[in-house]
């Protein structure tokens, strides 16, 4: 779920963590509104967050395993689609 966000509080959030906030930005994980507020979903930066800081995963890591969370959200969202369409019937 996307959300508005200021950037302070952004970084708040992170606990100050603002080379992952910019790290982030950079690769469009967070998409910037203007100079103070961001447009983000705030679990894939926890995420991020705990594999960079808690699991010291190397950045090209990171980048894969937010893809495959998505892919795996999509997924899901389509087989519950799948079911309620079979269930229909």
């Amino acid at each position: 779920m996307t959300t508005r966000f200021t950037y302070q509080r952004l970084v708040e959030l992170v606990e100050g963590d603002t080379e992952l906030i910019h790290r982030l930005v950079e690769d469009g994980v967070i998409a910037t509104v203007d100079e103070t507020r961001v447009l983000v979903d705030i679990d894939r930066v926890l995420v991020a967050r705990t594999l960079y800081r808690d699991l010291e995963i190397e950045w090209s890591g990171i980048e894969v395993i937010l893809r495959l969370c998505d892919e795996l959200g999509s997924a899901r969202r389509r087989i519950a689609e799948l079911e309620r369409q079979l269930a229909a019937r």
